[in-house]
């Protein structure tokens, strides 16, 4: 059961990341992918779109690594389980 909540934390985690991306490219693109803003001291400390962007790409791939590597333990696991019970 922990290694379900562990794999529904990182799919969690996975979709925010693409809302993330889709959100920061559809409101860069409303905003005419100007780049005015982007330090948040001259923006009114408001976050500009390529934050959000930045922050979904940047948690996509490590969040997809830990999904495969999950599976991966698990088949692994699977086959020595098979191997100990005399059936391969």
């Amino acid at each position: 059961m922990p290694g379900m909540l562990r794999l529904l934390t990182r799919l969690v985690i996975l979709a925010a990341a693409v809302a993330a991306v889709t959100y920061g490219l559809l409101a860069w693109q409303h905003e005419a992918f100007t780049l005015e803003g982007l330090w948040l001291f001259d923006n009114g400390w408001r976050a500009h779109p390529l934050h959000f962007l930045v922050i979904g790409i940047g948690l996509i791939p490590p969040v997809m690594w830990e999904i495969f590597a999950m599976d991966l333990r698990a088949a692994r696991r699977r086959i020595d389980d098979d191997r100990g019970n005399g059936d391969g």
